[in-house]
């Protein structure tokens, strides 16, 4: 039993530096990638399970790996979620954010359920046994709530800079922005040496405030470029 704690601690702290590093961005998860981790994680479960069929896999085994698997996986996303929160506590408050039940409230309401969930699968306030894989996979379940708190759907624009989904654009970063419609925003940014561009909705009622903060906000950029 303690040889599968040390190891489940172990696989969350290395986790924890990986997701706090960023290392991977969700821009950068497309439909094909997530389809092939998903192939090859079933493919994997697949063959344990043969094994364990077998008597190749003992019960311990599985219970190690399974505990270092959901270890992993918390530690991945809680510091993500700590990389985020300081992220935005570093650009200030929020300026403008679009906000409504669909895209702003529900999230929030799904990850608070998710840490709920995950705080009863834990058995610690039960009268079942505290086990490693109730414990860690309890955890992770807290995990994916708090990153889901401190992640947005939509863009945030704070005072010195924008929040877009797990990634932070400085103003001085902003390249551009045009409107195709009175809901529909598209901004041009650099980030690491690539231009990109993002679209979002922003509701017709907010239009004229959302662009004086633009634009205000380029001029600021142009007046420290050109000093």
């Amino acid at each position: 039993m303690l040889w599968i704690i040390i190891s489940s601690i172990l696989a969350f702290i290395i986790t924890l530096f990986v997701g706090f590093k960023k290392l991977l961005h969700l821009d950068q998860v497309t439909p094909r990638s997530s389809a092939t981790g998903a192939i090859i994680v079933l493919f994997l479960f697949l063959i344990l399970r043969m094994l364990y069929d077998m008597g190749y896999f003992h019960e311990v085994l599985a219970v190690a790996f399974m505990s270092s698997m959901y270890a992993s996986v918390s530690g991945f996303l809680i510091g993500s979620a700590i990389k985020q929160f300081r992220i935005k506590s570093g650009f200030k408050e929020i300026q403008y954010v679009n906000r409504s039940f669909l895209i702003d409230i529900l999230p929030n309401v799904i990850a608070l359920t998710l840490i709920i969930a995950g705080i009863a699968r834990t058995s610690l306030l039960s009268d079942l046994n505290i086990t490693p894989i109730r414990i860690t996979s309890g955890l992770s379940m807290i995990a994916l709530g708090f990153f889901g708190i401190t992640l947005r759907l939509i863009p945030e624009f704070r005072r010195k800079g924008l929040i877009i989904l797990d990634r932070s654009i400085e103003w001085n970063d902003v390249l551009a922005y045009r409107w195709y419609s009175d809901e529909v925003l598209e901004i041009d940014f650099e980030f690491e040496g690539v231009i990109k561009g993002y679209q979002t909705i922003i509701p017709p009622e907010d239009h004229l405030k959302v662009e004086t903060l633009l634009a205000t906000k380029m001029l600021e950029k142009q007046d420290e470029e050109n000093d």
